[in-house]
């Protein structure tokens, strides 16, 4: 299962996040570290991939609470207050002997940003929530599958009687069966476009892998042998 964004040529690839030292951000909470996160006290994350989070009066007053320690900027999606993977740390600032914000921001080179850190548009329903964070590696493709199944999808349709499936060939010439999760996401130029479960277009794909979303940001080409796993899977 792979997913792409906008189409098949510019398909993420998963790469194997780099390691970390005990003492570097993002690597094995170590003493300073959970004294910084002692009663809850993180900065959440300020401003967007790339830019360097922004140093708050909360966060000065977070340092001086705590000197000689590193203060640790948390993605936005996640509470501070409670579990942090180390992938979701954004990176530290260093504070001194005298609880002064060193401003030397040390990002996370583990950091893999949120959907709502990027600015990705709020999902509608739970199959695009999770092609977000599909998306983002918070959660693997493998997940897709079985989330596709019980969603409703709106497929090509030359009729609203219509009860087959069509597929269009892709620019390697692959066939792929569109379907979008919002009707107002299909293409204006369909003649209709009915809604379906997707276990029920399972057997009708023929082999062809789904296309979801293939004209959104984010999209996801799910296997046609993958989806009948799943429905094998929950026959067990």
């Amino acid at each position: 299962m792979t997913m792409a964004q906008r189409d098949e040529a510019d398909r993420m690839v998963s790469q194997q996040p780099t390691g970390s030292g005990a003492d570097r951000p993002g690597g094995r909470h170590g003493k300073h570290n959970r004294a910084a996160r002692r009663d809850g006290r993180q900065a959440r994350r300020s401003g967007k991939q790339g830019t360097t989070p922004e140093i708050t009066e909360e966060m000065r007053a977070n340092a001086r609470a705590n000197p000689n320690s590193w203060l640790y900027v948390i993605d936005e999606a996640f509470d501070p207050n409670g579990p942090v993977p180390s992938w979701a740390v954004v990176g530290a600032y260093p504070v001194n002997d005298a609880g002064d914000v060193v401003a030397d921001f040390h990002p996370n080179d583990r950091y893999r940003p949120s959907p709502k850190a990027l600015g990705f548009p709020e999902p509608a329903n739970d199959l695009e929530h999770l092609l977000q964070l599909v998306r983002t590696e918070h959660r693997p493709p493998s997940d897709l599958p079985k989330v596709v199944l019980d969603a409703t999808l709106f497929v090509y349709a030359m009729s609203p009687v219509q009860r087959t499936v069509i597929g269009f060939h892709n620019t390697d010439g692959r066939v792929m069966v569109p379907a979008y999760t919002r009707k107002a996401l299909v293409p204006r130029e369909w003649p209709h476009a009915r809604a379906v479960l997707g276990r029920d277009i399972v057997d009708l794909l023929g082999g062809h892998p789904v296309a979801i979303n293939p004209h959104d940001l984010i999209t996801a080409v799910v296997p046609a042998e993958h989806l009948m796993k799943a429905i094998a899977d929950e026959r067990r």
